[in-house]
């Protein structure tokens, strides 16, 4: 699944800002914790420093010392005093303890006394029925260096635990709630940034054949999309500017081709009235006339087909499409050789409309129904209408149109097989165009090896098409099975 450009910048933003939230808030935690286990190992060390104090005033060598500091400590009240504290002899003899203590606490200090200490002491963190950290600092003769006793304080790591539960879970609700603002606020900033950017696409979108030009509005924007505006309406004149002259080139082209065509088409239908011609020139004049026609044709759609797209303006009078149908039967009739022609139009049906727009229209139609049909082949014209619609009909018994080609076969020069001698293909865009010109519209039904029908819905003289019609859109096409 693709998403898009905002999709995923939001998805990056609420995922970096959510790894960001959490980061910071475990940091900030973790520093919490480290600041209240250097608290309490700070606390320990003044405690047992204020101890070792008190007892190396009067702490000897000899016996009789420890026994004054042990009265002298029993006549004071610490009130400075940690969980447990206690004063131990260099043999292992506790002089005085403050506190009780459980057994499991005392073994563990016991073996905190055989382990090196250094000048500053040392300290141990222990786990049994509850944390703890013990510190342990020597109290040296000043003479000798040697140890005169040693003082062990202890203090409970229970409140450490408590902070560290309770940060946690302020961090992941700070965290999910600071990330949640924070995508909000950055969704909000993002929907106000790509803003111009989405009124530019809504420009570009109105972008067409017939309207190349894009028209943004001035407005303040960051200087990356004010660029991407200014290049994108350079872009659409430029393009605007090469269309209009390869219209112009074309109508130019198709008008001066007309008039030696035609004079060519005379020159070659004066030569086939000759009584001496032979049978293979007579032949081969014959279809130099019928490919001198095509291109008359073909250069009668170039032009046409650059006057409709400059929008003129329609002329409409009364036109009556069975005279229409039968005249233009008439001029196809001709050419229809090997085929078998079928006309159903037994009513007259009256139209507003520019006639001579309606009946090339109605030629190309019939011409492509000739051209793929085989011989051998049905041509099948109706005539008919109904709720306020006139439906031109004309149906083959040709190739069909491949499905795939279907939507695309009333596009200006679309061909479906170019090798084929198909000419420029314009005959099915007129078609389109001439009936969106008038009101109406057009639907091709179509399967390949059964043949093609075409319906053309114009609006009848005094109707409008009204809301709700139940009717596809101008220039429809459906790939069912072909019409009768």
């Amino acid at each position: 699944m693709r998403l898009s450009l905002r999709a995923q910048l939001s998805l990056g933003l609420g995922l970096a800002m959510l790894v960001v939230v959490f980061v910071v808030t475990f940091v900030a935690e973790e520093i919490a914790v480290r600041n209240i286990e250097r608290a309490i190992d700070e606390a320990l060390q003044k405690r047992a420093h204020a101890v070792a104090a008190i007892v190396s005033l009067d702490i000897t060598k000899e016996e009789e010392s420890y026994a004054r500091v042990v009265s002298d400590l029993a006549d004071r009240q610490l009130p400075f005093l940690p969980l447990l504290l206690r004063v131990v002899s260099p043999d292992g003899e506790v002089i005085r303890q403050f506190a009780r203590a459980s057994d499991w606490i005392v073994e563990s200090m016991d073996q905190q006394l055989g382990l090196p200490i250094g000048v500053d002491g040392r300290f141990d963190t222990i786990r049994g029925l509850e944390p703890l950290r013990i510190y342990v600092m020597a109290i040296p003769d000043t003479g000798t260096g040697q140890a005169l006793a040693y003082v062990q304080a202890v203090e409970t790591l229970s409140p450490v635990d408590d902070a560290k539960r309770l940060l946690w879970l302020n961090s992941v609700v700070v965290g999910l709630v600071g990330s949640l603002l924070a995508v909000a606020a950055g969704l909000v900033l993002m929907w106000r940034g790509f803003l111009p950017l989405r009124e530019i696409v809504q420009a570009v979108n109105k972008v067409d054949y017939d309207h190349l030009g894009v028209r943004l509005p001035e407005e303040t924007r960051p200087t990356e999309l004010r660029q991407l505006a200014g290049s994108l309406m350079a872009m659409g004149r430029r393009l605007d500017t090469a269309v209009s002259e390869k219209k112009r080139f074309i109508g130019s082209v198709s008008h001066d081709l007309r008039t030696p065509l035609t004079a060519l088409q005379g020159q070659i239908e004066v030569l086939l009235l000759q009584p001496s011609l032979s049978a293979e020139a007579k032949s081969s004049l014959e279809r130099m006339l019928s490919e001198t026609r095509r291109l008359i044709l073909m250069a009668q759609n170039l032009l046409l087909n650059v006057q409709l797209e400059s929008g003129p303006t329609l002329v409409s009078r009364e036109v009556s499409l069975k005279e229409l149908f039968d005249e233009v039967i008439g001029d196809v009739w001709v050419l229809a050789q090997g085929l078998e022609l079928n006309v159903a139009a037994a009513e007259d049906v009256v139209v507003d409309g520019d006639r001579d727009l309606l009946k090339e229209m109605l030629l190309n139609i019939v011409d492509n129904a000739i051209k793929f049909t085989p011989k051998g082949g049905q041509v099948e014209f109706s005539l008919t209408s109904g709720d306020g619609w006139a439906v031109l009909g004309v149906s083959d018994t040709g190739r069909g149109i491949p499905r795939d080609q279907l939507p695309h076969v009333m596009e200006p020069f679309y061909a479906s097989n170019k090798s084929a001698g198909e000419g420029a293909r314009l005959g099915l865009a007129i078609v389109k165009q001439i009936a969106a010109l008038h009101g109406g519209h057009v639907d091709i039904q179509t399967r390949e090896g059964v043949g093609t029908t075409v319906r053309v819905r114009l609006p009848l003289r005094g109707s409008r098409a009204r809301p709700g019609d139940d009717r596809p859109p101008a220039g429809g096409v459906a790939p069912t099975g072909a019409g009768p």
